[in-house]
């Protein structure tokens, strides 16, 4: 299923992003990032034959506003958001952090696309936004939360802008899209390094950030579109809702960060939020199958 290979991907990615934000510029890793996503986009462009489907819809102007909203928000909004955010912020917490996409995904499907939803679906994204604030409360913070958690928080809002704009375009193939993406984020990114003069990273980490581009933003990006427009953007979404808590385990096994009573408190609300939207959005039979 498409979806569970997206989410493990996406899943695993956290903890190996933390790594080698710990290890070179976030720019510079977004231009690595791309330049793994596009081959592995290229790649799965040749194994599915090289002839685009003949039965796509001609792309009208909704279509292309929304190919835009995924290309310049998820190609380079979100990933650099993130990114940033990561440098202040301990693995575990930041995948926790990102269930935050969850309430963004199923809000705006439910708001401004017209999915279905009900009042378990609300008191689900109670539970998990209650979480994201526990989590990143911070009481030394101007804002109340600290600076990291609140990058976290922003980048799962605008992962959510790009799933539903994502679900909705159907005049497009997903690899095309994917490299949209990738050929936007990661010029952009490219360039910034070369005029910022970012320094070069070792060759063990770009290597790994080449891999994690591949796999996680390449094959999961397609895998992800595939699902989105199969299943609408608040069931895949719902779906999806595994991959932080994937990436939270695989964080705790990784990297030894002190956790504190937050963190433990801020689960149950997560992964109860988190049972609630995948139990109500998959069994619900309004979705296109």
């Amino acid at each position: 299923m498409a979806i569970a290979g997206a989410t493990i991907l996406f899943g695993t990615a956290t903890p190996l992003l933390k790594i080698l934000v710990d290890g070179m510029a976030p720019l510079f890793l977004i231009a690595l990032l791309a330049l793994g996503s596009g081959t592995g986009v290229l790649s799965w462009r040749m194994m599915n034959g090289p002839r685009l489907p003949a039965t796509l819809p001609r792309a009208g102007k909704r279509e292309r506003y929304l190919l835009a909203g995924t290309v310049v928000v998820g190609g380079f909004v979100a990933p650099v958001t993130q990114c940033f955010a990561l440098t202040i912020t301990p693995a575990a917490t930041a995948a926790l952090l990102l269930n935050f996409e969850i309430v963004a995904t199923v809000l705006l499907a439910f708001w401004v696309f017209h999915e279905p939803a009900d009042k378990r679906i609300g008191f689900a994204l109670i539970l998990i936004f209650a979480g994201s604030i526990l989590l990143g409360w911070n009481g030394e913070s101007a804002l109340g939360i600290s600076l990291g958690a609140l990058g976290i928080i922003l980048s799962g809002f605008f992962w959510g802008i790009d799933n539903n704009c994502m679900a909705h375009i159907t005049a497009y193939p997903p690899e095309l899209i994917g490299l949209y993406k990738v050929i936007f984020g990661g010029s952009i990114a490219a360039v910034l390094v070369i005029v910022l003069g970012e320094p070069l990273p070792g060759a063990d980490l770009i290597v790994l950030a080449l891999l994690t581009g591949f796999f996680s933003f390449g094959f999961g990006l397609i895998l992800f579109i595939v699902a989105l427009r199969d299943m609408g953007a608040a069931r895949a979404g719902a779906i999806y809702s595994a991959a932080p808590f994937i990436g939270c385990i695989a964080s705790l096994f990784i990297f030894s960060d002190p956790l504190g009573s937050q963190f433990w408190l801020a689960v149950p609300l997560f992964a109860a939020g988190a049972l609630i939207v995948i139990r109500e959005q998959w069994t619900r039979k309004t979705f296109p199958e």
